[in-house]
């Protein structure tokens, strides 16, 4: 009475068998996920009007004078250019903190100049330099412009940090020390945000062709 049971288990198990076999045949591989590269960042040098300026025993007060208003006075400029024109919320953002961060700095650094007599002028006007690049930006458009404006960015904050940093250790004359020491790491905060810009908009794999964006 037991060998009916038996064989209607044992039909069970060989049709269960056989539907597993068959659904792990007719299964496909699971499609490999695609892996996200970024490559890394190229290196920004400090521009070579910014290194003979710094490689003395000691910083000029004149010299560090015009070059530190009129790159002060880009970022202003740039900052400005990219709060209206780029679609990038955080490059937008960006720029607005330029424009307020660079703008308190050129009021620091014109009452530095006060102080010290009417030996120094700060500048009032970009140099041919900074106006062609401004002239860059005001031409470019959508991602074009994001990339231009960063790339000038880590350069420009590159040059002004190297120069205030050796400006506070080694320059002329007090007053502007100082002023370099207050700023150099705002300064210096100012180029890691544009190096996290340029990551997000992977601009590891861009061409050396927006080298106009030396800034002093």
């Amino acid at each position: 009475m037991m060998k009916p049971v038996i064989a209607t288990a044992a039909a069970l198990m060989l049709t269960s068998t056989l539907a597993a076999c068959g659904n792990t045949s007719m299964s496909s591989p699971e499609t490999p996920t695609a892996v996200q590269t970024t490559t890394a960042l190229p290196e920004v040098n400090v521009s070579p009007d910014v290194l003979d300026m710094i490689d003395g025993a000691t910083v000029p007060a004149d010299g560090f004078v015009q070059m530190a208003g009129v790159g002060n006075m880009f970022e202003i400029e740039a900052g400005t250019i990219a709060s209206e024109k780029s679609n990038n919320p955080d490059i937008r953002a960006y720029g607005r903190e330029m424009v307020k961060d660079h703008g308190l700095m050129g009021i620091e650094l014109n009452s530095k100049a006060s102080i010290a007599g009417n030996v120094y002028t700060v500048p009032v006007r970009l140099d041919s330099k900074h106006q062609a690049m401004i002239d860059q930006l005001n031409a470019a458009s959508g991602d074009q412009f994001d990339q231009l404006y960063v790339q000038m960015m880590r350069q420009s904050h590159k040059d002004t940090y190297e120069l205030l940093n050796a400006m506070a250790d080694r320059g002329a004359l007090s007053n502007f020390n100082e002023f370099a020491a207050d700023n150099k790491e705002m300064v210096l905060n100012h180029l890691r945000e544009a190096d996290k810009l340029a990551t997000s908009l992977n601009m590891g794999n861009m061409s050396d062709d927006m080298s106009g964006s030396s800034s002093m």
